[in-house]
């Protein structure tokens, strides 16, 4: 029974861990964002305050002391200002999921990975890999922009919110679609990665 309260915590470390990093290095990379998607046309603003105004954004959203969200170059209403904190209230769980689960993973390391006790598990890494393809593979049958919807309306039931209206809520004008899709395919790619190492590593041994 701890075997497997430490191999689920464990996953959910890993689960969680690409969630960050695709949060962290979707801020990395955004300055490309900016000119592969042509944010300047879309707000008339200069590279550098789009950046300044989206690191404002992600500060408030990851930071845990950052509580009032005010951008300098985009107006907010009530609902947007909601949906931003009911965001970064999910942000902050994943934070600490990942810290949670932490000590469980060093111990899965320690226990079972470098004992070789790998193979025992190779089922249920090979249902973590399977099950976000045929997530994916459904999200490319449905097309994003139907899966966008239903993901939001899965993930904030009852909460219309996150549809932004630009003249209410400009910020959504440079975080379209496209930019989601690019964190979408980060995570999927990060997430796979963890997980495919370990079953072909289970596979090994």
């Amino acid at each position: 029974m701890k075997t497997k309260l430490t191999f689920w915590s464990s996953m959910f470390f890993l689960l969680s861990l690409s969630i960050l990093l695709t949060i962290y290095l979707a801020c990395v990379f955004y300055p490309l964002e900016i000119q592969w998607l042509n944010l300047t046309n879309r707000v008339y603003l200069k590279p550098e305050t789009i950046q300044y105004n989206f690191h404002i954004l992600m500060n408030y959203l990851t930071n845990l002391f950052s509580q009032v969200l005010q951008m300098p170059d985009f107006r907010s209403s009530a609902a947007g200002l909601h949906h931003f904190a009911v965001v970064k209230n999910l942000f902050h769980l994943v934070q600490l999921v990942a810290l949670v689960t932490l000590p469980s993973f060093y111990f899965f390391v320690k226990g079972i990975v470098k004992k070789g006790f790998l193979s025992l598990y190779r089922k249920n890494f090979l249902a973590l890999v399977v099950l976000p393809v045929l997530i994916g593979l459904g999200g490319v049958l449905i097309g994003f922009d139907q899966f966008f919807t239903l993901f939001h309306q899965i993930l904030f039931v009852g909460d219309d919110t996150w549809l932004f209206d630009p003249a209410k809520d400009p910020v959504i004008l440079i975080l379209p679609e496209t930019f989601f899709l690019h964190a979408f395919l980060l995570f999927f790619a990060l997430y796979e990665s963890f997980f495919a190492y370990l079953y072909l590593k289970s596979r090994g041994k």
